[in-house]
């Protein structure tokens, strides 16, 4: 396993007619490919260091993620997680795909997407694939074009939101259709681990304004916190508290961002003691102060 090369986003994007925004995303299809013969890589293995999305609209794909083969046909979406090993890709005969490279760092901080925060749960331990419905998909493939044109458009003012928005429908679209599935299908049981870490964030989602401290959530599981602390970085490769953190940070962000609230306000409303042992919490997570913060834009 010495021989795997770690690959980061900025060594992909200097390929063919892929479009790149500000080394955050970059987006590539074959839609408008008039030939499209097949490809086969089976190189050396390459560890991704960013999300990547495939939406497969016709045709077949394999791919073997962390030694496992996986294969996505029509109106599938697959999700490789950062850290991921592939050592094989094969689209067979006339396959019509758009892939998503997303630097997950940087998406992660967006104070305003809530919802991230769910998708990045999603993400937990591995890779997955979801088959989407006919009208799902087509709205994911907008979705997708859609980003295309915002990327494009050179006189657009306030493409870091239009992106986000974009960006935001489509998650929404999918995480919709996989609730859906797990609703049809739920003789389909998680492991112990994964009912605790699911359970977890539900409480932590409820919570996470009043109780920000591991032993709360650890007695509401009736586990330790120690055990608890196991679960969720078997799980996750995360620690419980980083987890309570993003979404204290996120509501912060959001409330900073808005200008509506004053730095003492929003400690009121997240239960800090007070403003200073606030703005302590926010440095420790973001590396900067909220007036810093607010100074730079988020940036």
């Amino acid at each position: 396993m010495g021989n795997i090369k770690e690959v980061t986003l900025a060594m992909v994007h200097d390929k063919g007619h892929k479009m790149i925004y500000n080394d955050f995303m970059l987006l590539d299809d074959n839609f408008d490919d008039e030939v499209f013969k097949g490809f086969t890589y089976t190189g050396n293995p390459m560890k991704i260091l960013f999300v990547m999305q495939m939406l497969c609209v016709r045709g077949r794909m394999r791919i073997r993620v962390n030694l496992k083969e996986m294969v996505i046909e029509a109106n599938d979406i697959l999700l490789v997680a950062p850290g991921s090993i592939i050592d094989m890709v094969v689209c067979e005969g006339d396959c019509r795909m758009a892939v998503m490279h997303i630097d997950n760092a940087k998406i992660s901080r967006q104070p305003t997407l809530k919802i991230m925060l769910q998708f990045r749960s999603l993400i937990k331990y591995d890779s997955f694939i979801t088959h989407l419905g006919e009208s799902t998909m087509k709205q994911m493939v907008n979705g997708y074009k859609m980003l295309c044109t915002i990327v494009n458009d050179a006189e657009l003012r306030y493409k870091d939101e239009a992106l986000e928005g974009c960006f935001q429908m489509m998650i929404s679209y999918w995480m919709s259709e996989i609730v859906k599935q797990d609703e049809r299908e739920p003789q389909i049981k998680l492991s112990r681990n994964e009912q605790i870490f699911k359970t977890f964030l539900q409480l932590v989602q409820k919570n996470y304004m009043t109780h920000r401290e591991v032993a709360f959530y650890a007695d509401k599981l009736c586990i330790t916190p120690k055990y608890l602390g196991v679960v969720v970085a078997q799980v996750s490769k995360r620690r419980p508290l980083d987890w309570i953190r993003d979404y204290v940070i996120l509501d912060a962000k959001a409330m900073l961002l808005s200008r509506e609230y004053s730095i003492q306000q929003i400690s009121q409303m997240l239960n800090f003691p007070n403003p200073s042992f606030f703005s302590k919490y926010f440095r420790e997570s973001v590396g900067c102060s909220p007036s810093k913060f607010l100074e730079q834009d988020g940036e």
